[in-house]
């Protein structure tokens, strides 16, 4: 198969002639993202299939042209997908649709429109909802809008299907996917955890998809060049029987470019399961590691059950003793989380030498039950997506506004792994790496007063100077550290000019 029918990477000139009676759409972060509910939505609808095809955006095109390019193709009926990084277009979107064709049936679905809908702009322009898993309730919704019996009913609950009668989504990866694109799997629905911050929560229990046919179809995608695959498992090593398994199966088939990326939680990997892990050669297992929080207090207050000493061994023997690469996940201003506790948790995490930090702000997901906690002398929220939060009873709106600016700058110096020798020298000899790296954040934002769109030469002047003016490095050491960070990758050309002010890029 080089390219599933129907389904086709979101672009403005669509051919006329090509007409479809349903449409599934959505806005993705980026290009390199697909749709994988989307993708769900399609392989299960049956007879109907052949009626209907993907088509997918970008937040950064212009809503009108995105609708120029659905109506083109007449579609009776357009499936939406909602998110908390679409939703602001998505909004312009559907407003211009039913201006323009009050007669196409708008069916909306996803997170952001599956609980707290009832005020939205987006409920009332809809014709349509569906509420949490849409494979059938979406199916019959179709069915009856196309045979000319639409519901009466505009909020449908969507049934929890039985996954091993659901028809995987993988066929409809196309050809341009597998060579260009992020290609989803799973093999699980649910988590066991109830950590308040987190829509999973809502569904403590974890439903499994049956390894035979999803083997299959992974097989079916190596066939066709497929090498990068992640995993949206809530939980991945919940349990050992199934992770092994699993991990056979893609060191069995070990390719020249595979990675592998899973989400797991570090304090309930077994021993069996670490040494797995560490038969794979550097680079192919790529592991998000839901830490979140040091602070105890925090961790009972938002349900959250986690051995913190365990969750260290993990990451320890993983980072000294494995390939993997691991991602670490800390989640800023949640309750009781303190500038004292955040500092020495993140310093505790950083010390495992991660390569990659996620320093994440709380976000109010609607429905999540994090939101008991609003209130005045609690935690206030920005009511406009993302929905982060901006103060707390133990962090107010200007240390807030301070560790954000933080989690930027953090991720464009370290998680770029564009300055691992240059960062140490930072906070070298420092009694906390996130006090100095603050210290570090706060001058960055005195002086460039941006937070975005600082390119690389900008960046390695910024740290030059301060490793002088405030760190006490040499010029010629600060100069040596940070040309041989911007040199470790091929095909940087442009002078780095540190002997003399550098010029504003």
């Amino acid at each position: 198969m080089t390219q599933a029918a129907g389904v086709r990477p979101g672009r403005l000139e669509v051919a006329i002639g090509n007409m479809l009676d349903i449409i599934l759409t959505t806005l993705n972060a980026r290009y390199s993202h697909t749709a994988f509910g989307l993708r769900y939505l399609w392989a299960n609808l049956g007879p109907l299939q052949a009626r209907a095809g993907i088509r997918e955006f970008i937040i950064g095109q212009e809503p009108a042209e995105i609708a120029e390019a659905l109506l083109l193709e007449r579609p009776r009926l357009v499936g939406v997908g909602v998110y908390i990084w679409n939703i602001e277009t998505i909004s312009r979107l559907v407003q211009t649709l039913k201006g323009v064709s009050p007669e196409t049936v708008l069916v909306l679905g996803g997170p952001e429109i599956s609980h707290e809908f009832e005020e939205t702009a987006l409920y009332r322009m809809s014709d349509y909802l569906v509420l949490g898993e849409g494979e059938q309730t979406f199916r019959e919704l179709a069915e009856a809008v196309l045979g000319g019996h639409p519901p009466r009913q505009k909020v449908l609950a969507g049934e929890r299907p039985d996954l091993a009668a659901l028809t995987l989504p993988y066929a409809a990866y196309t050809d341009h996917d597998i060579a260009h694109r992020t290609l989803y799997v799973e093999t699980s629905r649910g988590c066991p955890f109830r950590c308040e911050f987190c829509l999973s929560s809502l569904e403590p229990c974890v439903r499994e998809f049956p390894l035979s046919p999803f083997f299959d179809a992974m097989d079916a995608l190596f066939a066709r060049g497929a090498r990068q695959f992640k995993f949206v498992d809530r939980t991945f090593n919940l349990r050992e029987d199934r992770v092994l398994e699993i991990l056979d199966f893609f060191r069995a088939r070990l390719r020249d470019g595979i990675q592998v990326h899973f989400e797991i939680v570090p304090d309930r990997l077994s021993a069996r399961t670490l040494e797995r892990m560490a038969a794979f050669p550097p680079g192919v297992l790529r592991l998000e590691v839901g830490v979140q929080t040091f602070n105890r207090e925090t961790q009972e207050a938002i349900l959250r059950v986690q051995d913190l000493d365990a969750t260290l061994d993990a990451l320890r023997f993983l980072r000294e003793r494995t390939g993997a690469l691991l991602h670490a996940d800390l989640v800023l201003g949640m309750p009781h989380e303190t500038w004292d506790s955040i500092r020495d948790g993140f310093d505790r995490l950083l010390a495992v030498r991660p390569q990659e930090i996620q320093v994440g702000i709380l976000k109010r997901l609607k429905g999540a039950p994090i939101g008991r906690h609003v209130g005045p002398r609690k935690m206030v929220f920005s009511t406009a997506p993302p929905y982060e939060v901006l103060q707390t009873d133990t962090l107010d709106f200007l240390q807030m506004q301070r560790l954000k600016r933080f989690a930027r700058f953090f991720e464009l110096y370290y998680n770029s792994g564009n300055f691992p020798d240059s960062l140490a020298a930072l906070w070298a000899n420092q009694a906390s790496a996130f006090d100095a790296f603050m210290a570090f954040s706060d001058h960055l934002w005195a002086t460039l007063r941006r937070t975005h769109g600082i390119s690389l030469v900008r960046l390695c002047h910024a740290l030059y100077d301060y490793l002088i003016d405030s760190c006490g490095r040499s010029r010629e050491a600060a100069a040596k550290t940070i040309l041989s960070d911007y040199h470790r990758l091929p095909g940087r050309t442009e002078k780095l000019a540190f002997l003399r002010a550098p010029d504003q890029t």
